[in-house]
């Protein structure tokens, strides 16, 4: 704690430092609007005098900061329609705020603007990569629901798996895996994964759906802004600054699985130039989630005599400790202070409490019955730079290992500190992006009940360190190169560069064709590094140390033996190389249409837990050889013993102190894999209040390196088709939508689930009506025909979730 403080107090006193000469320029502050006050998103303003220019967000605001006192003139423009605000006064430590009301027709598509991209503001067509954006409507409508992840269960490319009612695997392009680590989650700029899986914590999200402004979903390899963990993409999420979101909301909600849910929110004013948020919640219900404790759900348990073979589900040691019981506890607080010149400053923090959830993870399910997941964020955000301070932390003292009963503790800190710059070149011509971090990661498992590691060896802490940068440049009025490159450097892995080049053609104003070349990496978390944790139960080796060396008179130490899964300080780091072809436009101005080829090639794939020995790759970690005898039993006896012990237990090794254990699974890397895709997406918007939606994902791959056997060793765990459709009703006071969503069968292999998934498809219903300006009612209605369906191999058995909700605003 005594770093976070420093470096936050550090950040403070440089925000506090600027301020005073900051304020000697001053600012404009200005919001686009129609007649109804709604926000006009991809508005172009350009300062005559300066040249200067900004776009407008999808709440239509845009901000000019460090401007000389004076007089200035501002032309927006959107496509064919343009207006002046002349004579704009700005003086010297102060923000002038400007709100220009058009009379544009303007269709929804015209306005989709995104951040993620590219790391500023730009319309979507104009983006080098895919990219998916959530508007606030939709958002709205799921809110009572709770789980993000559903945000993004039917648009194109987005691969949604749920295992369990908070367990979601977001990934894109194929290669999914229970605790998917591949897609980046950013929420306000920090990354809330779960350091020692690099995997989302979705039931530890803690706000109300509904306190989000924004969601984007970047498709396709981000480590050259992104850096390791964005090797198939990036989930940015935006929640809604006090300021603009003035007033407060109390939600209630419940429906079916005995769901009670309460949300709170209530932002405000405090004197001129400071704001406050304030967000809690609580989620209580029961699960899908049943034992497998001498039963299975569906397909059949597992023959514990024949060890586990596909298509049948595990069966594990113990029951749920918690049956039927899920209770989430959330809450959190922020504050805002403006300077003058419109620089903030932004101080917020809070906590999650989450007990019940059962996790799908490489060494079977893992119930969360006792973790906290408290939290912090300094932001300070100038003229033309920002700087980023997050803190994380998870304590997690109870956590059941089904499949041994094993308690597995887990106590993470996670400090971040990111600067970034933005500036614009020559006439306009060039967008220039520059940042740098500094991270540090503590990771402990120890028990302090028994005063054991219970995941890893011995506590383990790394530091990483990047730069990044990004230049846009318009070689001609309708072509746009775009260059990115990141730099990462780390205690866990060699130092990456990871480039990124896009050719950006603008066929008219509303659309776009792009060429994107882009290379990422992928570095393996701590557990598939350092893990050490109970895949079964202990095997009790007393009684063959007794035959085998208690005969030569000697003991080998052989007793109570754990039976461990264990990480790989070997592996290599992930590769993946991408040609991306692209194009995005709004046609009619009444659609918006995304078509993707993507290409890429993967090298050194890390698996997921796969047995030690029995698979065509022969013992996957040699650094668990076979087991050796302790070193006062001299040679040729030791060898004599081994051959022995060994004939019986060809599993036995021993660990980094040379004690015995059982090595049942372990990580290794895999070959060259060649992938490819399609995913297509069609937005339609009507002028009567229908908004219609349909996608569709292709996704193909081949195993470029391969031996008999190995080909069900490294499986996407993907679906090769899946389709989506969605048509929405809006009118003034009530709105009625439906989305409906089919995937393809397809094979899953992770750790001990090896199955087939089952082609499914699930219909969702949403519905909300305005009694009047204070209270309004809400339907949620997930899987609407209760098709019972499992969406990954070993998840729960899915069924039909409704839910009902009042909320009470002012």
């Amino acid at each position: 704690m005594r770093r976070i403080t420093q470096l936050a107090l550090s950040l403070l006193a440089l925000a506090l430092s600027t301020a005073p000469v900051l304020a000697q320029t001053g600012s404009i502050e200005g919001r686009v609007s129609r007649a109804d006050g709604s926000g006009i998103g991809g508005v172009t303003v350009v300062i005559e005098q300066t040249g200067a220019e900004a776009l407008t967000g999808a709440d239509g605001r845009y901000r000019f900061a460090g401007l000389a006192a004076g007089s200035y003139d501002l032309t927006l423009t959107h496509r064919d329609d343009r207006q002046r605000e002349a004579d704009v006064q700005v003086n010297g430590g102060e923000a002038t705020e400007l709100e220009t009301t058009v009379d544009w027709e303007v269709s929804l598509a015209e306005t989709i603007t995104v951040y993620s991209a590219s790391r500023r503001p730009e319309r979507i067509v104009d983006a080098p990569q895919a990219v998916t954006r959530v508007t606030e409507e939709e958002i709205e409508r799921g809110a009572g629901t709770g789980q993000v992840p559903k945000l993004l269960e039917f648009t194109p490319g987005a691969e949604v798996t749920q295992s369990g009612l908070y367990d979601y695997n977001l990934n894109t392009r194929g290669f999914n895996s229970s605790l998917n680590r591949r897609v980046a989650t950013l929420v306000d700029g920090r990354d809330p994964s779960v350091p020692f899986l690099g995997a989302q914590e979705w039931a530890a999200i803690s706000f109300p759906m509904d306190d989000l402004a924004s969601a984007e979903l970047v498709r396709g390899p981000s480590a050259a802004l992104y850096g390791a963990n964005a090797s198939s993409g990036v989930l940015n999420l935006v929640t809604k600054q006090p300021r603009y979101s003035q007033g407060g909301v109390v939600r209630l909600t419940a429906g079916e699985l005995s769901t009670l849910n309460a949300d709170v929110r209530w932002a405000g004013r405090v004197g001129e130039d400071s704001y406050f948020k304030l967000v809690g919640g609580l989620r209580d219900s029961g699960d899908f989630t049943v034992s497998r404790r001498g039963a299975a759900e569906y397909t059949q348990p597992c023959n514990a005599s024949a060890g586990i073979t596909q298509e049948c589900l595990p069966q594990e040691a113990v029951p749920l400790a918690l049956e039927d019981d899920d209770q989430i506890v959330f809450g959190s607080a922020r504050f805002d202070h403006y300077f003058r010149d419109t620089s903030f400053l932004t101080l917020e923090g809070g906590q999650a409490n989450v007990e019940g959830p059962v996790f799908q993870t490489g060494i079977g399910r893992v119930q969360l019955v006792d973790v906290e997941r408290p939290w912090a964020r300094v932001n300070y955000t100038a003229t033309a730079w920002n700087a980023l301070l997050t803190y994380n932390k998870r304590d997690a003292p109870e956590q059941l290992a089904l499949a041994s009963g094993a308690n597995l503790v887990l106590d993470t800190d996670n400090v971040q500190l990111e600067a970034q710059g933005h500036w614009t070149l020559g006439d306009g011509d060039g967008r220039l992006v520059v940042g740098g971090l500094y991270q540090q990661e503590d990771i402990d498992s120890r028990d302090p009940k028994t005063g054991r590691q219970t995941l890893i060896f011995e506590p383990v802490d790394s530091d990483s360190q990047a730069v990044y940068g990004q230049l846009d440049w318009d070689l001609a009025p309708r072509w746009k190169l775009v260059l990115a490159g990141r730099w990462d450097d780390s205690s866990l892995h060699d130092s990456q560069f990871s480039p990124k080049g896009a050719l950006v053609f603008g066929l008219n104003d509303s659309s776009s064709l792009r060429l994107t070349y882009t290379e990422a990496f992928q570095v393996a978390n701590y557990s598939e590094f350092f893990l050490q944790a109970p895949a079964a139960p202990p095997v009790d080796l007393t009684l063959l140390n007794q035959l085998v060396c208690g005969q030569f008179g000697v003991d080998c130490g052989l007793g109570v033996t754990p039976v461990l899964a264990v990480g790989n300080e070997d592996l290599e780091l992930e590769q993946v190389k991408t040609i991306e072809i692209g194009y995005s436009g709004i046609i009619r101005d009444k659609a918006f249409l995304t078509l993707d080829y993507y290409n890429s090639k993967n090298e050194n794939f890390i698996t997921d837990l796969l047995p030690q020995l029995g698979t065509p790759l022969g013992r996957i970690n040699p650094s668990y050889g076979p087991w050796q005898a302790p070193a006062s039993i001299p040679e040729p006896l030791a060898s004599a013993i081994e051959a022995a012990i060994l004939s019986q237990v060809p599993l036995l090794s021993n660990n980094l102190d040379g004690r015995p254990i059982i090595v049942g699974a372990s990580y290794t890397n895999f070959g060259q894999v060649d992938t490819q895709g399609i995913d297509f997406g069609l937005n339609y918007y009507t002028d009567n209040g229908f908004e219609a939606s349909f996608s569709y994902s292709w996704f193909d791959f081949d195993i470029k390196e391969s031996a008999p056997g190995l080909e069900d060793l490294l499986l996407p765990n993907s679906p090769e088709n899946k389709v989506a459709f969605g048509l929405v009703y809006t009118a003034p006071r009530w709105s009625l939508g439906a989305n409906a969503r089919w995937v393809d069968d397809f094979l899953w292999y992770v750790g001990p689930f090896q199955g087939t998934v089952e082609s499914y498809t699930t219909v969702d219903v949403t519905g909300s009506y305005e009694i009047n300006d204070s209270w309004d009612v809400s339907l949620n209605v997930a899987n609407a025909f209760d098709d019972a369906h499992w969406e990954s191999f070993g998840g729960d058995l899915l069924g039909r979730r409704a839910l009902a909700s009042v909320s009470f605003g002012w």
